[in-house]
């Protein structure tokens, strides 16, 4: 090999490697699993229903129509010291990824929730039997940990999480947060978290939802300068069967264009608590089930949560007990956002378990808004800009987001070809 052709391979491989180092910059992706677990029946629907319930309880938090569009974001705290997160019936939650708390670093599953806004993890010193079963962090071993001591308390209709805050380093898709508070569960009581797959909660709702005043991990993603811009989004994958693993993508700090299609539809944030929106209307077939109604994108809920009155009115035009032959027939449900209309097809709003099927609609009583979960999210690939308080949607593109990983793996061949041609 001649220094002139060893020189050229550098000066390939170093503009690629620029190349590859200017697109990945501005976003950072997290591969996000499916429960191996999960299994889907009318059961869990009813009892995912209650879950929904007490983590949308007004008397717990308040959901409410605010004027305030300022892109600054809002650092308030609520005085509650009960979180809007619930353990119940985890096997309905589908999708969640990796992330690492201290030096050196322990890893633990999470589930990344839009729902609620607090960070939380076992202990060590945890004896519950919810917590035997899942990592457990143990500060003792991390060379970061910074000692808390506040105690903090996540209540239930019928148990409860509780335990003490703590510092440490956290690192998600590589980035490491600084000083990063979270919860040490040490208590876990009648939570059903003993068969969960993931081992505790991400919450990535607004600051204000937050217990205790914490700061939410992509708060501090983004005031530490870890991500080009305060904008995460998700794409949910589901095509394919129960067993597998690939459940989608969480991107930080951007959006991919490859994974949606199109333009993604924007409507700002209405309270900046849940991501809450307002809908222009839904409709069934041909008939207005609401119009200007307000909305909740939620990915730690499974199911489309509508208003006690209008899941009535569904009742009326589709039975919840369905015959699976009768789903091709039923009318197709559509979601007007910004003037764009988003269909749900009865295929995707119907939940079928080996030969029976039943209604992936419910409600909760006490709320008068809709809840958009992964029913929705799966189909659309979702953004949310934290800093423009607004929220952006789009068909997804499935056939992108499954070769992404060939893509690489080709570009990556093509580079070794090309360099040893040269």
């Amino acid at each position: 090999m001649t220094s002139s052709n060893t020189h050229s391979k550098t000066l390939v491989l170093l503009a690629l490697l620029g190349l590859v180092a200017g697109a990945c910059a501005a976003m950072h992706r997290i591969p996000v699993r499916r429960s191996e677990k999960f299994v889907r029946t009318r059961q869990s629907i009813k009892a995912e229903r209650e879950h929904v319930w007490r983590k949308y309880n007004p008397v717990q938090s308040s959901i409410s129509v605010s004027s305030n569009t300022s892109n600054t974001v809002n650092s308030s705290t609520t005085a509650s010291n009960y979180s809007v997160e619930s353990l119940e019936n985890v096997l309905n939650f589908q999708y969640f990824g990796s992330i690492s708390i201290g030096t050196p670093p322990q890893t633990f599953l999470v589930l990344f929730d839009t729902g609620s806004a607090n960070l939380w993890i076992p202990s060590v010193n945890c004896y519950s039997l919810d917590c035997y079963n899942h990592q457990q962090y143990f500060s003792g071993d991390s060379t970061t940990y910074q000692a808390n001591g506040t105690v903090f308390s996540i209540t239930y209709g019928s148990g409860s999480v509780s335990g003490i805050l703590s510092t440490d380093v956290v690192t998600v898709a590589g980035l490491q947060i600084a000083g990063q508070t979270f919860g040490e569960a040490t208590t876990e009581t009648g939570t059903s978290m003993g068969d969960a797959t993931f081992d505790g909660i991400f919450g990535m709702a607004y600051a204000s939802l937050a217990v205790d005043g914490v700061q939410p991990p992509f708060y501090n993603l983004w005031n530490q300068s870890l991500v080009d811009a305060p904008v995460f989004s998700f794409y949910l994958e589901t095509n394919g069967t129960q067993a597998a693993s690939y459940g989608g993508e969480l991107i930080l700090g951007g959006s991919d264009a490859s994974l949606y299609v199109g333009n993604l539809v924007y409507a700002p944030v209405s309270s900046q608590a849940y991501w809450q929106f307002q809908m222009d209307g839904v409709t069934l077939g041909g008939t207005t089930l609401c119009t200007n109604c307000q909305a909740v994108a939620d990915t730690g809920t499974s199911l489309l949560i509508a208003p006690y009155d209008i899941y009535l009115t569904i009742l009326s035009l589709i039975s919840q007990e369905l015959s699976c032959t009768a789903i091709s027939s039923l009318p197709t449900l559509t979601i007007t956002i910004s003037g764009v209309p988003f269909q749900i097809p009865p295929s995707a709003y119907v939940v079928q378990v080996d030969s029976a099927c039943t209604l992936g609609i419910e409600y909760i009583q006490g709320t008068d808004f809709w809840i958009l979960g992964d029913i929705f999210i799966g189909r659309y690939y979702t953004e949310f800009d934290l800093g423009n308080n607004r929220l952006g949607f789009a068909s997804v593109n499935s056939a992108s987001a499954l070769a992404a990983p060939i893509v690489h793996l080709a570009a990556l061949c093509g580079l070794w070809k090309l360099l040893n041609l040269l």
